[in-house]
C-alpha cells in the first residue's frame, strides 16, 4: 500500500482516556438508544432490544485466518504471536444502521471477526469501510451522532433523515464540526457506492499490541473480481452478491497492520484522521463456502468487542465499555457467551 510515511515500531504514542463520568454517560446513552429503537413501531424490532449498530446481518459465515510467517517483528505479539498460524474464525458482515434497511440505502458496511488463539485468548477484529477513519473525533461525538440517527429512525422520519440529521447536528455539535461530520458521512455512504462487500477495504480503530499502537485493516485479495455478482438494485443485493461469490469459490481479504509514527500523521487520540503510515500485510482471511441457516443464526448471536485480544487506546477505550453494555442489554436475544463461542469455533 502506498503511504507518505515509512514503517516504525509503533512506539512513542501518548494515550488520552475519557474520564469515568464520560464513560458512564456513554454506557447510559447506548442503553437509551437500544430501548428507544426497540420500542419504536418503525424499526421492526418488535419491542426486543437488539444491536445498537450494525443490526442487519448480510452474512454470517465460518472461515479461517492465516497469520503469515514473515510478519514485522513489532507485530509478533498478542493474537499474531504465533506465525505462521491458522485459526478458525466466525465472520459477521453487516450494514451499519441499528435497524434493517435495504442494501441500496446509504450506509456504512462492517466486518466483525472472532477467533481464539492457540492459548485460548478471545480476539475480535472489528472494521468498517469508512475510509480508514471515523466520522467522529472521539466517542462523545460518535454517540451524539448516533443519538440523532436513532431519534430519526425511531420516529419513522427515514425519508427526511438527511435534512433532520443536518439540522440536529448543527444544533448539537455546532456548525464547524457538524459540517465536517456531515461531509464525511456523505462521502462514505451516499457518494461511495458499494458494489460488493468482497471488494471493499475495511479498517479498525486504534489498539495496543505490545508497546506499539496499531490499526489493523482488511483489503480485497488480488483474486477478487470487481463489480456486483447479483441484481444491483435489489433490497438485499449485497447479501445475494456475497452468497453468489461463495457458491463459485472462496472469498478472501488480506490482513494488514499500520504502526504509529507520530500524532500528526497517525493520531491515537483523533479517530477522524486516517493514518498515513505503511500498511504491511501480515495474513489472510478466507471464507470457503456459503453458510447454512444454522451457521448464520449462531453467528448472529455473537457479541464482539474491539478490546478482545488487545489493550484499548484512544476511542477504543470507550468502545470497549459501550460494546460490552450493548451486548449485555440485548441478552434477551440469546447472546452467546465467550465459552459458547470458544466451543463453537473448536478452540481450546
Amino acid at each position: 500500500m502506498n503511504s507518505t510515511q515509512s514503517a516504525s515500531d509503533g512506539t512513542g504514542w501518548v494515550d488520552k482516556l475519557d474520564d469515568a463520568a464520560t464513560l458512564a454517560m456513554l454506557v447510559s446513552a447506548i442503553g437509551a438508544q437500544q430501548t428507544k429503537l426497540a420500542a419504536s413501531s418503525h424499526t421492526g424490532l418488535s419491542g426486543q432490544v437488539d444491536r445498537a449498530q450494525h443490526q442487519k446481518q448480510l452474512l454470517g459465515a465460518f472461515g479461517t485466518i492465516r497469520i503469515a510467517d514473515d510478519i514485522p517483528e513489532a507485530a509478533r505479539l498478542g493474537p499474531f504471536a504465533k506465525h505462521p498460524a491458522t485459526y478458525r474464525i466466525a465472520c459477521r458482515i453487516s450494514n451499519g444502521q441499528p435497524c434493517p434497511q435495504a442494501d441500496t440505502a446509504s450506509d456504512v458496511r462492517g466486518i466483525a471477526l472472532k477467533f481464539f488463539t492457540e492459548e485460548g485468548v478471545e480476539t475480535d477484529l472489528l472494521l468498517t469501510n469508512e475510509g480508514g477513519r471515523s466520522h467522529a473525533r472521539n466517542a462523545v461525538q460518535f454517540m451524539a451522532v448516533a443519538d440523532i440517527i436513532v431519534a430519526l429512525l425511531a420516529e419513522g422520519t427515514v425519508s427526511g433523515i438527511a435534512q433532520g440529521l443536518r439540522e440536529m447536528m448543527m444544533a448539537k455539535l455546532g456548525p464547524v464540526e457538524g459540517a465536517r461530520i456531515l461531509a464525511v458521512l456523505l462521502k462514505e455512504t451516499k457518494v461511495h457506492h458499494v458494489d460488493s462487500v468482497a471488494t471493499e477495504h475495511y479498517w479498525g480503530s486504534v489498539v495496543q499490541l505490545g508497546q506499539a499502537a496499531i490499526k489493523y485493516s482488511l483489503h480485497p485479495h488480488p483474486s477478487t473480481s470487481a463489480g456486483t455478482n447479483a441484481e444491483r438494485h435489489g433490497d438485499n443485493y449485497l447479501r445475494a452478491d456475497i452468497f453468489n461469490r461463495l457458491e463459485q469459490g472462496p472469498v478472501k481479504w488480506q490482513l494488514g497492520v499500520q504502526f504509529f509514527v507520530d500524532e500528526a500523521t497517525t493520531p491515537v487520540n483523533d479517530a477522524s484522521i486516517a493514518w498515513k503510515s505503511d500498511v504491511m500485510m501480515i495474513g489472510e482471511i478466507e471464507l470457503d463456502t456459503p453458510p447454512s441457516a444454522d451457521d448464520e443464526a449462531r453467528i448472529d448471536r455473537l457479541a464482539f468487542n474491539p478490546a478482545n485480544g488487545f489493550a484499548p487506546l484512544g476511542i477504543t477505550h470507550a468502545r470497549q465499555d459501550v460494546y460490552a453494555a450493548s451486548a449485555a442489554n440485548r441478552k434477551g436475544r440469546g447472546v452467546m457467551s465467550s465459552d459458547e463461542a470458544r466451543a463453537m469455533l473448536g478452540a481450546h
